[in-house]
């Protein structure tokens, strides 16, 4: 054919070397493979071309590798460090709810203890300086030589000291204790331990409310930065402010989810449930503050059964509330904690990015406890 190369002669010596043993030998060796070989031809896309596609095609997956790999790192801890947060806020939320609440579910009785040996120790008061003033009378006409004495030892000032509080306090105690027979008083002790325990619980009572009042806005914010804001940004709602003038209207012998729907507040709210929990301790200490200031002005005063009552359903709507507001939020901990596995990129991520699977996820969490966790 005409694109054939031209045949050129070659010369070739072959040479027995041995038996079945051969040597070719020629000084045209080159043009013979330049021959076989054909012409060269230059190629643009095989010299230059593909190796830059090679070269651009590596380069673009390996950034894709890194960036996937970065954002996937990325993502994976800001959803980790979410759960964190949720579960630290849930835990000191939590803490100082139990705290405080057992503080007050203690320091009921003790109040109401101390309350009657007050009244006790005023009426065996008043019984002794009525017989003494009934034996002044009959002696009134001859008075001895023990009657003036006595007369003078009545006209010092009593002690008021501390310690002949406590003392008296102690002798109160001692009078409502049921002895066995032969045992006397300087045989039981028990009296003396259980005042000693009152009074630790008074104290206690104190520095937890001391603490609440100290952290309470702390924690309130805490709550609404690590609990409520991530799920609610996904549902495109803002968090809501507290109104004190709002809460103060709310009624603690109701559920709180029905008293924040009233006041058209956020049920699913942590951070409203907070502050609802925080208006109910608020009355709870009102009642006790009540009866201690009542204690206090009266001589001989009086703990009914309807006070202590009252009181006691306080506390128990205060205990299923706070269990309420532990079932919200260990499911909104559950909640963020799944959102980890979900944060890393992937074809089900682009699906779910695809059909805003999120946001429904999100709207779903916020239905789900309210027919389990409501009180």
């Amino acid at each position: 054919m005409s694109n054939d190369p031209p045949f050129r002669d070659a010369s070739v010596y072959i040479e027995q070397d041995g038996p079945n043993k051969f040597k070719i030998q020629s000084d045209q060796l080159e043009q013979i493979g330049a021959q076989l070989r054909g012409p060269q031809h230059f190629s643009i896309f095989n010299s230059i071309i593909l190796p830059i596609i090679v070269t651009v095609a590596t380069l673009f997956f390996t950034s894709l590798f890194q960036y996937v790999s970065w954002y996937n790192s990325v993502n994976l801890q800001d959803a980790t460090d979410v759960a964190s947060n949720a579960e630290r806020a849930y835990e000191k939320a939590a803490a100082a709810i139990g705290t405080r609440r057992y503080a007050m579910f203690v320091f009921l009785p003790s109040l109401r203890d101390l309350v009657k040996a007050k009244a006790r120790v005023e009426a065996a008061a008043r019984v002794r300086v009525e017989a003494a003033a009934k034996a002044s009378d009959q002696t009134a006409g001859n008075p001895s030589d023990e009657n003036r004495k006595h007369d003078t030892e009545s006209s010092q000032p009593k002690k008021t000291d501390a310690k002949f509080e406590d003392r008296k306090l102690t002798e109160a105690y001692a009078m409502t204790i049921v002895r066995p027979e032969g045992i006397d008083d300087s045989e039981i002790s028990l009296h003396k331990h259980v005042l000693d325990v009152q009074k630790k619980r008074f104290a206690s009572y104190y520095k937890q409310l001391k603490l609440w009042n100290e952290n309470y806005d702390h924690l309130l914010t805490e709550i609404d930065y690590a609990l409520d804001k991530p799920v609610f940004r996904r549902v495109g709602r803002q968090s809501e402010r507290v109104s004190y003038a709002k809460f103060s209207q709310i009624n603690c012998a109701n559920s709180l989810a029905e008293e924040l729907a009233g006041l058209q507040l956020n049920p699913n709210s942590l951070k409203l449930r907070f502050a609802g929990i925080n208006k109910c301790f608020m009355d709870a200490s009102k009642a006790l503050d009540k009866q201690l200031t009542i204690a206090m002005s009266v001589t001989e005063p009086d703990f009914d059964e309807a006070s202590e009552s009252q009181i006691r359903g306080n506390l128990d709507s205060l205990l299923s509330k706070a269990n309420a507001f532990r079932c919200y939020a260990l499911r909104r901990i559950d909640y963020y904690k799944a959102q980890k596995e979900l944060s890393i990129l992937s074809i089900s991520y682009a699906w779910r990015w695809q059909t805003n699977a999120s946001e429904q996820d999100a709207k779903k969490h916020l239905e789900d406890p309210a027919k389990s966790c409501d009180e």
